[in-house]
């Protein structure tokens, strides 16, 4: 095989979605398995839309992500420029070569009435295609649309006949020509059509294997012809699943967060939601290992592996991979990636003893303001007197930790661990169980039933605030 060359092709006309990340993640997965090049060509042919903001914060996002590009806007390669804004020139060669080949030809159809005759063929319940006004003109008959002052557009003239291609994933795949209809590839003003533009842009950058949704089936058809008659060789095809929400529609808004910058911003670690997308269409080999680093997706991935069966998006299992995640990452970086969401507190000696007291209950870090609570807000009592002590010797629990307290060093969790397991052992001796002894102190301290481990809480409320709350709790009984 020779060099495999792939490519994520984005429009900047807003942020990187959440499906097109997994389109991503199949095309850098299967470069990096095989040792060949991802190249990222910016697709920013719709100038009302496409904004130099929504590029940068793509390309942020992709490398967030740690999916990085081998060609793109911002690494020069063999074939830039890698925006098809700057690359007007290629398409209209190759049109040229359609035009000569008698392979395209000129419409002067205004484009109000073709989107009126589109709505009428759609209410009509048939298929909107170009009904070829345009297609047998004389020289005479468009030069007078041309002295009338008509721009046409160049529509790609297709041939009878079933289209066949095959499919990685799908298998072999035939469309009829009569549901293509002849398509537009230069624009009035004389840019590229989207599917025109992609095949040339695939073709002349050498792209060997095209990894994409399934709703480009349709599209495909199309290329198939422009690249036959360019005479280019068709690159390797798998469409895959198409991301869903629950209700089994695509996934949009109505399903929650869709963009890779909002869970960004919410506290999910990248190499947790690429592996959660991952595994959206495809199982690693070892079947029930679910939790992959980055370089384990690399070296397991197959493309022709992936699943043609429907993705759903649940976020419970992101949620989930997230959470082991974060326990399984270096602490030094979780520290430094948990400060953002606690600015308040990350100036603070004992911040990293926070943050570790609170790990094993994370799913994402936008929870931290959340768990770090108990140690900002001191707790309202008065709710949790009457639970704390429903049995006779929870004061006397209370009362020796206090005192225990008031005589001994908490320079450390492990000296607080050492304090709280002497009062464990004094009041096993009286037949009181762990849970006994532990939660009428948690629900005093904190004014909650969960949370961090209690010596964490204790060592970092520290001496004076942790016998304060014990005393206040006392003082309500």
């Amino acid at each position: 095989m020779n060099e495999v060359r792939v490519r994520f092709a984005p429009s900047p006309t807003g942020n990187l979605h959440l499906g097109s990340a997994r389109t991503a993640l199949f095309n850098w997965l299967f470069a990096r398995h095989v040792g060949g090049k991802m190249i990222l060509r910016i697709e920013d042919t719709d100038p009302e839309r496409s904004l130099p903001e929504y590029e940068k914060a793509i390309m942020e996002d992709l490398l967030w992500l740690g999916l990085d590009w081998d060609e793109g806007p911002d690494k020069e390669g063999p074939y830039s420029p890698y925006r098809q804004s700057q690359r007007r020139h290629i398409y209209l060669q190759h049109a040229r070569k359609l035009v000569e080949k008698g392979m395209a030809y000129f419409c002067y159809c205004d484009p109000q009435e073709l989107e009126e005759k589109k709505k009428k063929a759609l209410a009509e319940g048939k298929m909107p295609l170009y009904d070829g006004k345009c297609r047998n003109l004389t020289g005479k008959e468009r030069q007078k649309l041309e002295n009338a002052g008509k721009k046409p557009a160049l529509r790609f003239r297709v041939p009878p006949g079933a289209i066949e291609f095959h499919d990685l994933l799908h298998g072999k795949v035939i469309f009829s020509s009569q549901v293509i209809g002849d398509f537009i590839i230069l624009r009035s003003d004389g840019s590229a059509g989207f599917n025109f533009s992609v095949v040339v842009d695939d073709a002349t950058m050498g792209i060997t294997h095209v990894i994409r949704g399934e709703d480009h089936l349709t599209n495909t058809a199309r290329h198939v012809l422009l690249f036959q008659a360019l005479e280019y060789p068709l690159p390797v095809f798998a469409h895959h699943s198409l991301l869903l929400g629950t209700d089994g529609t695509k996934m949009s808004k109505r399903h929650g967060a869709t963009s890779v910058r909002e869970y960004r911003e919410s506290g999910y670690l990248p190499e947790a939601l690429t592996n959660y997308l991952a595994l959206l269409s495809w199982s690693p080999p070892n079947q029930g290992e679910e939790v992959l680093s980055r370089e384990e997706l690399v070296e397991q991935f197959e493309l022709a592996s992936l699943s043609r069966s429907s993705s759903i998006f649940d976020i419970g299992k992101l949620n989930w991979l997230n959470g082991q995640h974060i326990r399984r990452m270096d602490f030094t970086r979780l520290v430094e990636m948990a400060r953002p969401f606690a600015s308040h507190l990350s100036s603070h000696p004992l911040f990293d003893e926070m943050i570790m007291s609170i790990r094993d209950n994370l799913d994402k870090l936008g929870e931290i303001p959340h768990y770090l609570e108990v140690y900002t807000a001191p707790p309202e009592i008065t709710p949790y007197v009457k639970e704390a002590f429903t049995f006779k010797e929870a004061k006397e629990v209370v009362i020796a930790t206090i005192s225990s307290l008031e005589r001994k060093s908490l320079e450390s969790v492990e000296e607080a661990k050492v304090l709280l397991q002497e009062i464990s052992e004094e009041f096993k001796e009286k037949g009181l169980k762990p849970r006994e002894i532990f939660r009428p102190l948690r629900l005093i301290l904190t004014g909650k039933p969960s949370g961090p481990p209690l010596p964490y809480i204790v060592h970092i409320l520290g001496k004076e605030e942790s016998i304060r709350r014990l005393r206040q709790g006392l003082s309500q009984v």
